[in-house]
């Protein structure tokens, strides 16, 4: 009797073990996936704080950029995926809300003139100011939660720099249906587990994160090109229409979404920031030919 309890012993020791070495495994194989997410969606908006002035250079607007280029600095350890995540997240905001900043001031002093309000965003300074994430520490409990909520919070911050500038002229019919479904994050949390709300709400936030870039993209080169319309045939326009049909057809039947393996999905993750990436990308270069051609025009 004895030795049959040892040997159950045993057996419970190697299937725990088993089943750790398992798990270390599977983490081992994600982290490049992981490392790439962060370092894709850091570097592109790094890349646009350095030029982003173009379109906000107000003092209050500078305040803005620096802490949001000091909140990037502090992603140091890779290993801190939602962490790091969450600091992405509060950095967007503090760009936008430079961004946002002296439009939110004409808009307030035209709103206040005309009598006007704005149902969705409402814009204004003690509007703008709410865009900010000034906290970016993610509670321990309810992690993935929490880190939706946070990612929902920073798509905010672009949504209403949109509004405050009053651009795109369908700016309801473009974004909201978009934002909509990311705002979905209780539903989605309350039907699946864990780990599956996660992702089927990372899935949803990718297709704004897209929309909303590319309308900044498409923003940033017909001010280059004095209200020039893109040639949607030649680049870089046609890798993001590629990955626009590619983020499409991740969406057409969300159902498929709901088993997928963690891996997959790591993937399907690096590759939409990969996306966010090469257009943050594209705007500084175009915003960085603005300013030189304002320069010159200035000598002249």
């Amino acid at each position: 009797m004895k030795l049959q309890n040892l040997l159950h012993v045993f057996i419970v020791i190697f299937l725990l073990c088993a089943c750790t070495q398992q798990k270390t495994a599977q983490v081992e194989a994600e982290k490049p996936l992981l490392d790439s997410v962060l370092i894709y969606k850091k570097e592109g908006l790094k890349a646009l704080i350095k030029e982003v002035d173009y379109w906000g250079d107000d003092t209050e607007s500078y305040w803005a950029y620096g802490q949001a280029d000091s909140i990037l600095d502090c992603i140091t350890d890779y290993s801190q995926h939602e962490e790091s995540l969450a600091r992405i997240y509060s950095a967007t905001s503090y760009v936008f809300y430079g961004l946002s900043y002296v439009p939110s001031v004409m808009v307030a002093s035209r709103q206040y003139y005309t009598g006007e309000e704005k149902e969705f965003p409402k814009v204004g300074i003690e509007e703008s100011t709410k865009i900010i994430i000034r906290d970016s520490e993610i509670p321990a409990q309810d992690k993935e939660l929490n880190t939706s909520v946070m990612e929902v919070m920073a798509l905010y911050s672009m949504l209403y720099f949109f509004k405050a500038v009053e651009y795109p002229d369908d700016f309801e019919e473009r974004f909201i249906p978009f934002f909509m479904q990311s705002m979905k994050y209780e539903e989605i949390y309350t039907t699946y587990p864990v780990e599956t709300a996660y992702q089927l709400h990372s899935m949803y936030n990718m297709m704004s994160w897209y929309a909303f870039i590319l309308t900044l993209a498409q923003l940033s080169y017909v001010e280059l090109h004095d209200d020039e319309i893109p040639d949607f045939e030649s680049m870089p326009w046609k890798e993001f229409g590629e990955l626009e049909s590619w983020h499409n057809a991740q969406m057409i039947d969300m159902v498929q979404h709901e088993k997928m393996p963690n891996e997959k999905f790591r993937q399907i993750e690096v590759k939409a920031a990969y996306t966010q990436y090469i257009m943050m990308k594209y705007i500084a270069e175009n915003l960085a030919k603005l300013k030189e051609k304002k320069n010159l025009d200035n000598v002249e």
